[in-house]
């Protein structure tokens, strides 16, 4: 095998449990798209999904030993304090496999690519932005053995210089930035995304994602995805046609009706993009599909007859950028939505039978006291705090800070990086009542997550996915406590 597309083990940390916050679903497909323009021209590569696999590091070390290859991508997530094993399974197979070239791919690799690189010598390049059409050269270079300059002249890539300094005993790399690659202008042109091992996806509960779309035309602050593709590409859509194929090919050949669209923003911007949206429903129910999906979306995208027309052609979920119920906050993230908004848009969804998840930010670094009631009261007004699990997310959620995003930038309140590759920011609140109120508030929703999984282990549950029944006596009593504790603690600070 000559190329090698890695997805790295990715383990919990049990502090973390808004782990998914640091990488937006589309990033599901990066290996999946990569594969097929790879495969589309004709290269030799193979998808090693250890996350998939559930394999340790030293599990993911030992299988890749075994293989030959002379380039192996890596679609790099971070992963808070276990990041750094990542790294260290990619030296042991440095050590092991020293002419193969490594290259890191994602949202993380794309911000941090100079700290990567400084710090990791032994990794030899990295994809910035969009990876389909700069992994592909990047392929033809290595597998055809071209000469070492031709790295210099593919865009979209970063790398260390052969031409390496040893200063005081210790390797200084000589980082090669070349020039940005522009974003695919029509997505339509893709390979639909290669889809490694589909039966184990989906025993394992894990959604059939389709990406119809790339970017989003909002300027929120605490997200990196304007910037991952750039400025020139606020949005872009795939055409209906192009993505009922992809939807119909898999709903024929692998069976699959339900689907979810890993799009950071499903509809495009104002009229054009619900239109286009209605466009791909009637294409659904014209054809005849049984099939069942769920979208993300932000609030001022929800209009009545759109919603109506996606729920006829089978959408079942939607998870809804609320972000908070403070308008003051919602100012600050430059959501360009008002608190009505959001009410307005959740009541829309619930007429046609869709309880919403959501994405909301309870604590954030300018947070005052009012703020957090605000979005207490909010939550409480919506009948948003029903079950133990979501209303624990709701009530603790605090921002976190990245690399790429407007927030991060302006290094919020003083903000420090976590780590050496400056990816995360750690930061204080402004209001040090607010500060405490959080950490009292996640200490707690993490126990009562903690005994929430204790008792589904106890009663024997086998679950793939993270839906769960939640209607039982104890779940019932853990929410109430959620919510109690929630008041008591604010109302001793207030």
């Amino acid at each position: 095998m000559s190329i090698i597309l890695l997805e790295h083990p990715r383990p919990r940390t049990p502090n973390k449990y808004e782990s998914v916050v640091n990488t937006p679903l589309s990033s599901c497909l990066m290996t999946g798209y990569v594969a097929s323009t790879l495969k589309s021209n004709n290269h030799d590569v193979d998808i090693v999904d250890a996350n998939l696999y559930g394999w340790s590091f030293n599990e993911t070390i030992q299988e890749l030993k075994k293989r030959n290859f002379k380039l192996l991508g890596v679609h790099l997530v971070y992963l808070w304090e276990n990041t750094e094993d990542v790294f260290e399974m990619l030296l042991s197979l440095r050590k092991s496999i020293p002419d193969a070239h490594i290259n890191l791919y994602g949202h993380l690799p794309t911000f941090a690519s100079r700290e990567l690189l400084a710090n990791y010598p032994f990794v030899d390049s990295v994809t910035i932005g969009e990876p389909e059409t700069t992994f592909l050269e990047l392929s033809d270079t290595v597998i055809n053995n071209k000469d070492t300059s031709a790295l210099y002249t593919i865009n979209g890539l970063a790398l260390n210089s052969i031409n390496c300094k040893i200063k005081e005993g210790v390797l200084k790399p000589n980082l090669i930035l070349n020039k940005p690659r522009k974003p695919v202008s029509n997505l339509d042109n893709l390979p639909f995304p290669y889809r490694n091992d589909f039966e184990l996806t989906r025993k394992r509960g894990i959604s059939t994602y389709i990406l119809a779309s790339r970017g989003c035309y909002g300027k929120c602050t605490f997200c990196y995805l304007g910037s991952f593709y750039g400025e020139e590409s606020s949005w872009r859509g795939r055409s209906p046609e192009n993505v009922f194929n992809e939807i119909y090919d898999i709903y024929e050949n692998l069976e699959e009706e339900y689907f979810y669209f890993a799009d950071a923003n499903f509809f495009g911007p104002g009229k054009k993009g619900r239109e286009r949206a209605c466009e791909l429903a009637n294409l659904i129910m014209d054809k005849g599909l049984n099939i069942k999906f769920g979208i993300e979306c932000r609030v001022d995208d929800i209009e009545d007859k759109t919603v109506g027309i996606l729920v006829n052609a089978g959408l079942k979920d939607v998870f809804l950028g609320v972000e908070s119920g403070s308008q003051r906050s919602l100012d600050k993230f430059r959501k360009f939505t008002k608190v009505e908004d959001n009410k307005m848009a959740i009541n829309i969804l619930r007429r046609y039978g869709i309880e919403p998840n959501y994405g909301f930010i309870m604590f954030e670094p300018d947070s005052t006291l009012a703020d957090v009631r605000a979005n207490f009261e909010f939550l409480k007004e919506m009948k948003m705090l029903n079950s133990p699990s979501i209303t624990a997310h709701l009530l603790h959620h605090k921002q976190t800070v990245f690399k790429g995003t407007f927030d991060y930038q302006r290094k919020n309140n003083g903000a420090k990086p976590v780590s050496e590759i400056m990816y995360e920011s750690a930061y204080e609140f402004k209001d040090k009542a607010v500060e405490a109120l959080s950490e009292n508030i996640n200490a707690f929703c993490l126990k009562i997550l903690k005994d929430l999984s204790l008792n589904r282990n106890f009663k024997s549950e086998e679950r793939d996915s993270c839906v769960y029944d939640e209607n039982d006596t104890f779940s019932k009593q853990m929410n109430e406590k959620l919510v109690e504790h929630f008041e008591q603690t604010l109302s001793s600070f207030e």
